[in-house]
């Protein structure tokens, strides 16, 4: 019983982590590090209780993020891409794509 508690607990932690930092550079290690836990015991249990691996759920947390700032917002692709946590405008719009099925250009004009 303590045990499914405390896997709860620390998965709880990491996804809160994430929301509250998805605009900055987050590893695994750091996370890892900050629990006093390996990486790997997190990815593992990350994904026996998430059915995803972290960076995915990160990926996830980030686009959904974008997604509303190119709606809500008159802020460019390259800013939107930043804030959201990628360096690299096209490596975030291929991400984008992969998600959605389009560009975040052509996202940004579908209807809402």
């Amino acid at each position: 019983e303590f045990k499914s508690i405390n896997k709860k607990y620390v998965i709880r932690r990491i996804m809160d982590y994430m929301e509250n930092h998805y605009q900055e550079k987050i590893s695994l290690d750091q996370i890892a590090a900050n629990m006093y836990l390996s990486s790997y015991y997190i990815s593992k249990l990350f994904k026996e209780e998430m059915g995803d691996s972290p960076i995915n759920y990160l990926i996830s947390i980030r686009l959904k993020k974008a997604a509303s700032l190119l709606k809500d917002s008159n802020l460019t692709i390259t800013e939107i891409s930043s804030l959201t946590g990628y360096e690299n405008t096209y490596y975030f719009s291929r991400l984008f794509k992969k998600k959605y099925g389009v560009m975040p250009s052509q996202y940004r004009r579908l209807p809402s």
